[in-house]
């Protein structure tokens, strides 16, 4: 898609504004590091409230928000499924993490303008290793809390 063809978010209709919340898998299927981004994603107030995590997926997701393609989509907490955007999220902070800068600027300008890419990567980066180290010190932070669905 060009630039000249591309259109306002506030163009999209509804159905396009939820493609990003298409179911693609299962919540179980992710790694401890991709749940947790994905349930900050969801909008736990456990997980984000007055923490270094909280507050570094907060700025991550502003960048996300102010320079989308179209707005992202989650699914409820309660939700057993992992819809698109979530995936990509998830990957994108693991690459993030494990140092692979270009892959992860690759995936973040599916979402977000070229320009601004790099800045998501610096901020995803962070959020994995500190995610990854809050699981090392921690292992309880992602314990399930019950049924779903």
């Amino acid at each position: 898609m060009s630039f000249q063809s591309a259109r306002a978010i506030d163009d999209l209709n509804a159905e396009e504004a939820r493609e990003g919340a298409y179911p693609v898998g299962q919540l179980a299927q992710l790694g401890e590091q991709g749940r947790m981004v994905v349930t900050l994603f969801r909008g736990s107030d456990a997980l984000r409230r007055g923490s270094d995590m909280g507050k570094i997926f907060a700025q991550m997701i502003m960048v996300f928000d102010r320079h989308a393609r179209r707005p992202l989509c989650p699914h409820a907490m309660s939700c057993d499924c992992l819809g698109a955007d979530e995936a990509v999220l998830a990957q994108f902070v693991r690459l993030a993490a494990k140092g692979q800068r270009e892959d992860a600027c690759l995936m973040a300008m599916l979402l977000i303008r070229a320009d601004v890419a790099p800045l998501a990567v610096s901020l995803a980066e962070q959020l994995g290793l500190l995610i990854d180290a809050t699981l090392r010190t921690d292992p309880r932070a992602m314990m399930a809390t019950g049924q779903v669905h």
